[in-house]
């Protein structure tokens, strides 16, 4: 019954090549090998992007916390996008797509909306390791 749906969905080509590929087994498994690799991959980097960020954003904000002890997440994420948008693209080619069906390339935006790289997020990872943030804004801090 689902088998009728999906072909009355896809057509007459459709389902001609549900059959081509039903009949060739080796070329399918090959196709979806490829496909799982390919997400295992830009699963991998995603990762590796989380983790050097982390690590960025607590190297840059120790820094920024001792010349400005009274900077907020939003000033720190004003200073560390630029540079962590140029690094995005050194530490990986690919992501996967935001619904995880095919990659993408790593771009800062792509990476930015993926892992939600916001000043939430460096207040929460400073959080994490015992780095309080203030929260409100002074006057000199928006220079």
């Amino acid at each position: 019954m689902i088998e009728v749906m999906v072909r009355s969905m896809l057509g007459k080509s459709g389902g001609a090549l549900l059959d081509w590929l039903r009949s060739h087994t080796g070329v399918t498994t090959g196709l979806l090998g490829v496909l799982l690799v390919t997400y295992a991959l830009g699963r991998f980097q995603l990762w590796r992007i989380e983790q050097r960020t982390a690590a960025l954003v607590l190297e840059m904000s120790k820094e920024w916390l001792r010349q400005k002890p009274n900077i907020t997440a939003n000033g720190l994420y004003r200073r560390i996008y630029p540079r962590w948008s140029k690094a995005v693209g050194q530490w990986a080619w690919f992501i996967p797509h935001r619904w995880e069906i095919w990659p993408v390339p790593a771009r800062a935006e792509t990476v930015r909306l993926k892992m939600s790289f916001s000043p939430q997020w460096i207040a929460a990872l400073l959080a994490k390791h015992g780095l309080s943030l203030n929260s409100q804004e002074s006057e000199e801090e928006n220079d």
